[in-house]
Formats: C-alpha cells, structure tokens, sequence
C-alpha cells in the first residue's frame, strides 16, 4: 500500500465516507455510541483500494469492531462492511445467490482489471444505473424467508474466551479484553474452521453457508399440503402497523385464487387468518407462493397454512 500513498487520492478516486454501510447486528444495541474514522487508513480486503475505516464498540461486553471492505464493494453485494452478511436477511451470499438461483460472480484477479471493474461499478452506483437493475432482481424464494434472520444477534459481537483465564494463569484482571468464563461446552466443527472474508463475499466454498443449505434442505416446507384435507386456511405473518396492509388489501389479493369466506386480522399480533371456500383454492394459493413468498402493496408477509382447530372451540 506504500505505493499508493503518493498518487493522487481524487484521481484515483479512493473512497472517503461518513458513515459507515453496516448491519444492525454490528452496530450493536447502544444508541449513543462513540465510533472513530480514518481516512485511507486500510486496504479493501476484496479490491485492495485504500478506504475509510471505522472502529467502534457495540457494547460494554462486545469486542471492537471495524470495517474490512470499501462501501463501493459492499454496494455491490449488498452486505456489510464488517460481516460481510447480506444487509436485508443477515445470512452469508452463497445462501442468498442459491436461493435466489444467481450465480456468483468474483472480481477480476489482476490490479489493473481490478480497479477498472470498480471504477465503473462506482459510475453505475453514482449515476443510479446499479439501483434500477437491482429492482428487478428475483423476489425472495420461500427458502430464503426460512433462512433469514428474524432480528438482530447481539450475542455474535460477544468478545471471545480468554484462553489463558480458562487455564488460571490470566492476569490481567478486569483490563483483559476477554471475557473471563469457562466454555459452556466443548464443540468443534472442523468445516467451519476454514473461514475467509474473500469466499465469504464472492459466496463461495463458504463452509457457514454450506451448512445453511444443507440444513435448509432438510426442513419442511411451510406451505407443503397438511395432512388434514379440512383445512383451508391461510396464516399471514409480518403485516406492517399502521394499517399499510388493511384486510381489504388481503381480501383483493386472495381473491385471485377464488372465492374468501373469512378474514380475521389482529392488530395486536400483526397477523391475519384468510380462509377460502375450497381446499383446493387454498392449495392454489399456497402453489403460487411457494416460490415468490407473500408480498401485497410492496410489502413482503410470511404465510403458512393454518392450523386445525381444537376441539372445544380453541382456534
């Protein structure tokens, strides 16, 4: 990078940011945090361009973190700067591309091509030309609304075990960066120990993300056919507050599949039950969003059949 510092920083258009792209994980659950930044003060770790960093510490107990990739690389893929997740379901790009059925794409190898590449990433990002063709990208497919992260998990910003504490030979005290508790249990998996930001980026050889797939390949469908041929009611989770989604708006959008006897909406719980006339109407409904996922006035729902009824009353 030493070479570097003598070019000219506008011509080379190195980044400068004020803030940095980073998921609320990340960030921490502190609303007054202190963060430092530092201009050109590393290498991106995908196009090797310097960047702004910035360091801060999302909680009393969390681990210092920082940036590792320029903004302009993580616009990209549409991921952190810190964990290179992807920002809107928090789970590794190789899982999102799989389920989105898009294949990977990696940066030119060589320094020259490299930065070419970027250059004009950046021009398609600033003259609003990247933005337009993302819109039009695939809707999120049922497995991803299985994979994706419901909320933030604060507990991965944890710092980790001091391993001289855990042989009783720490003595740094309550200055130890590290936390001072013995390991709750012993596991290791050796596939996840072979870890690098680069294959975490392009959503390759990701053994997390392998993990992920191949557990998701397991799971039942939320929309695979009960058993119980009475059913013929449709859960509907996630409705924004606010009435942004009224049950008018469902009413219309069932409609399509056939004739709705009954829609029952709570407020409270942000959800609704839509029952059709026919149990195949509600198997046609179902067969529509097995791969889309739910989506009504921009907004995107969970839906899953309901459950039967308890006898007695229960519902």
């Amino acid at each position: 990078m030493a070479h570097r510092l003598l070019r000219d920083r506008e011509a080379e258009g190195w980044e400068s940011a004020e803030f940095p792209i980073v998921c609320e994980t990340c960030l921490g659950p502190n609303p007054y945090l202190r963060m430092t930044r530092a201009e050109f003060d590393k290498e991106c770790k995908i196009c090797t361009r310097p960047f702004t960093v910035f360091r801060w510490r999302p909680g009393q107990d969390a681990r210092c973190k920082k940036t590792e990739i320029c903004q302009t690389c993580a616009r990209a893929k549409n991921v952190c700067q810190t964990c290179v997740l992807d920002l809107d379901y928090q789970v590794p790009v190789q899982v999102r591309d799989h389920a989105l059925g898009e294949e990977a794409t990696r940066l030119p190898q060589s320094e020259v091509n490299r930065e070419y590449y970027v250059q004009n990433l950046e021009k398609s990002i600033a003259s609003g030309e990247f933005d337009a063709q993302n819109k039009n990208r695939a809707r999120p497919s049922e497995l991803l609304s299985q994979l994706q992260r419901s909320g933030p998990m604060y507990h991965r910003n944890k710092a980790k075990i001091c391993s001289f504490f855990v042989k009783g030979c720490c003595n740094r005290g309550s200055e130890c960066p590290f936390r001072h508790e013995l390991p709750q249990e012993v596991y290791k998996d050796e596939s996840l120990a072979k870890q690098n930001i680069k294959d975490r980026y392009h959503g390759v050889n990701d053994p997390v993300a392998a993990k992920m797939i191949s557990r998701a390949r397991g799971m039942p469908s939320l929309l695979d056919f009960p058993e119980d041929v009475t059913i013929c009611t449709m859960y509907v989770g996630g409705i924004p507050e606010g009435g942004l989604v009224s049950e008018q708006d469902l009413l219309d959008h069932f409609y399509a599949f056939g004739e709705v006897k009954a829609i029952r909406k709570s407020e409270a719980k942000r959800c609704a039950f839509v029952t059709l006339a026919t149990r195949a109407m509600a198997e046609e409904a179902a067969r529509s969003h097995a791969q889309t996922g739910l989506h009504v006035k921009g907004h995107k729902l969970r839906l899953m059949w309901g459950r039967p009824r308890k006898e007695g009353g229960g519902g």
